[in-house]
């Protein structure tokens, strides 16, 4: 048996070329899809990673937000407990206060009942008791008055001090001390008839006198003076050129207008030379030629001395020293009469202003108190005597004692009996006991 050979036949280059692209085709489609694959396969990768990042940073800002809540919620608790510390340190503060509140409270009506019941027995010692108690305020009272009148002259607050002194007697109303109350009355009908000097008007008027010498204008034109110096003064005729109406004429022409225009500007000229010319000479009378050597430092303090002048005057015045007061304002006065431009309207204003407060009186002969106190001190006198009396009064022994309780001789209280007392009454009574 013979083997047939069914292999085909040998290919031909022909025939091989087909199977070589074929081949070539195929290889190139898988190495497509090989390449699709790697590249799904790297963005899925890709993704992974992406998706692992945001999961990790979301992580990681999930995690410190926590950790910042627990802090927040850890300083709020401290923050409470803190709170609430002091809220307890602030009601046991409140507690101990009105636990003190209330101490006090009990110990101001202790005290107030104390004082209640002081004021009630001073007010019945006051009123049915000893007049030493009474007399020694109406004496204090008086004090007073006779302290603002020999001081300060206030006769004001001395007639205040008695009228308190006279309602403190009609209140007591003993008739013991009605010499006194005619006394005390007595005194303030003549305190209250007392022509008063009215201080703040004279004070107000130094004040303004020593404004007006510190700014009138000298005879010697200064710093201080330059503001309120008068101004230059025209003759009558001058003023009543000035006053009068001007005539209205016709204007003239040509030859006239000419010459009336030379004539104005030669009068206008001639005024106007006439005005300095006057302007540098000024014609004054003056006693005190000593006035117009002054130089500008020497105003300025000689307005400094005329200012303490009027000072002094104003402290002589606080103390009624007439002679003080007179002295200074006659040395103002003259000084402003012969230093001051009288001119100035300011200058003879603090000339007026000078002596009109020269020529007022500031010395008033004020009443004293003397009868008040000499009718307090008798008053007193009385009561010490009257009480002296009182104690010294013995008492008679019953006529039933019986002999023990009488008392011996050496203590029957003998120092104490008044010198008036005769001896020999108490002699036979303990000869009798015996």
């Amino acid at each position: 048996m013979t083997d047939t050979d069914h292999s085909s036949p040998a290919p031909t280059p022909e025939s091989a070329t087909p199977a070589s692209a074929l081949a070539t085709a195929q290889a190139g489609a898988g190495r497509k899809r090989l390449g699709g694959a790697a590249m799904a396969v790297i963005l899925l990768v890709l993704l992974a990673l992406v998706l692992g990042g945001a999961l990790f940073y979301q992580n990681r800002q999930y995690r410190a937000l926590r950790a910042d809540l627990q802090e927040q919620h850890r300083q709020s608790v401290q923050i409470v407990q803190e709170t609430r510390d002091q809220a307890g340190q602030a009601l046991a503060q409140v507690q101990a206060q009105a636990a003190r509140l209330k101490e006090l409270s009990d110990a101001l009506d202790t005290t107030a009942g104390q004082v209640q019941e002081l004021d009630q027995a001073l007010r019945m010692m006051t009123d049915s008791g000893s007049d030493l108690l009474l007399l020694n305020d109406i004496d204090h009272l008086v004090t007073i008055a006779q302290q603002q009148l020999s001081l300060g002259g206030n006769v004001a607050n001395a007639i205040i001090s008695l009228e308190a002194a006279q309602a403190q007697l009609a209140r007591a109303n003993r008739p013991g001390l009605a010499a006194l109350q005619q006394s005390i009355n007595g005194d303030l009908d003549r305190l209250r008839a007392v022509a008063t000097i009215d201080l703040p008007a004279l004070t107000a008027r130094i004040d303004r006198l020593s404004d007006l010498v510190g700014s009138a204008p000298l005879l010697i034109p200064d710093a201080a003076g330059q503001a309120t110096a008068p101004a230059p003064t025209q003759t009558p005729a001058a003023r009543a050129r000035d006053a009068a109406p001007a005539p209205v004429e016709p204007a003239p022409e040509g030859w006239r207008a000419v010459a009336a225009d030379a004539w104005q500007w030669t009068r206008d000229a001639a005024g106007m030379v006439s005005q300095d010319l006057r302007a540098l000479f000024d014609v004054r009378r003056v006693d005190d030629a000593a006035a117009l050597l002054m130089s500008p430092d020497q105003a300025l303090r000689f307005r400094e001395v005329l200012k303490q002048r009027a000072v002094t005057a104003q402290l002589a015045l606080m103390m009624h020293q007439s002679r003080i007061w007179q002295a200074e304002l006659d040395q103002l006065s003259k000084a402003i009469d012969q230093r001051y431009d009288m001119r100035a309207e300011s200058s003879r204003e603090a000339l007026r202003i000078a002596r009109e407060l020269r020529d007022t009186a500031i010395e008033v002969k004020l009443p004293t108190v003397d009868n008040s106190l000499a009718a307090i001190a008798a008053a007193r006198d009385a009561a010490a005597a009257q009480d002296e009396q009182d104690g010294a009064m013995p008492e008679d022994p019953a006529p039933d004692d019986p002999a023990p309780d009488t008392p011996s001789p050496d203590d029957s209280g003998q120092g104490d009996v008044a010198p008036t007392a005769p001896p020999p009454v108490a002699a036979p009574a303990s000869a009798g006991t015996v």
